[in-house]
């Protein structure tokens, strides 16, 4: 897939530069799609082509280089992208295979910061801390799959990986012990808790989505 409308994007609070340009999902492409995230759906979910045109762009890397992203003009080149930001509005597009092409903003993977995406704690401290030790999780800082807690790691020495311990924040989530909020929003430091960051090949594992709201990836549109 070749185009001539790729141009330069600058980003509002960051120095990474990307690319802007269209791609209509509803075409053949040779690029695989990675997600990573299940969405949790906030558009009316019927057949609208007009909300498709009040989209913000869709933001992805590729598997190039930073310094030669500039130079970058066909997706013939790249074998997968990676959703970074839009997962809702990716999902609303593949349910009606809108032929309608897409603005999208491409960065490199070299210039992807992935966080953990804040929680709040919607319990109190004493019962969520019995709910951690009732999940074998403890003070510890010898595991690289943890949740910080008022300054403490927590981990559970069964869990060995990542998936399984965004597996642990899906029940959080889902028992509404904890509440995911914006890094960007202030507000009672004690009741935040985040999970170790994902790493950006761990999008890739296959049939696997981590819980919503589980990264908060920089730069943002």
């Amino acid at each position: 897939m070749k185009s001539n409308s790729f141009e330069k994007y600058s980003f509002k609070d960051s120095k990474v530069e990307g690319l802007k340009t269209f791609i209509n999902f509803s075409s053949k492409n040779n690029f695989k799609v990675i997600l990573h995230e299940e969405t949790q759906d906030i558009y009316e979910q019927i057949n609208n082509p007009n909300i498709v045109k009040e989209f913000s762009p869709l933001l992805f890397s590729i598997d190039i280089n930073s310094k030669n992203l500039p130079t970058f003009n066909s997706f013939d080149q790249i074998s997968k992208i990676n959703l970074l930001d839009g997962h809702h509005r990716f999902e609303h597009l593949k349910l009606f295979n809108y032929d309608l092409p897409v603005p999208v903003v491409l960065i490199s993977d070299n210039d992807v910061t992935v966080e953990s995406y804040n929680s709040n704690i919607n319990v109190d401290e004493k019962q969520f801390e019995e709910i951690l030790f009732e999940n074998k999780f403890n003070l510890s800082n010898s595991s690289e799959y943890f949740l910080n807690y008022k300054n403490s790691h927590y981990s559970n020495k069964e869990i060995t990986n990542i998936y399984d311990l965004y597996d642990f924040k899906r029940t959080l989530i889902s028992s509404e012990i904890i509440i995911p909020v914006q890094n960007d929003i202030s507000g009672n430091e004690n009741s935040i808790l985040n999970f170790t960051p994902i790493k950006l090949n761990e999008f890739q594992k296959e049939n696997y989505l981590f819980p919503p709201k589980s990264t908060w990836i920089s730069p943002r549109i």
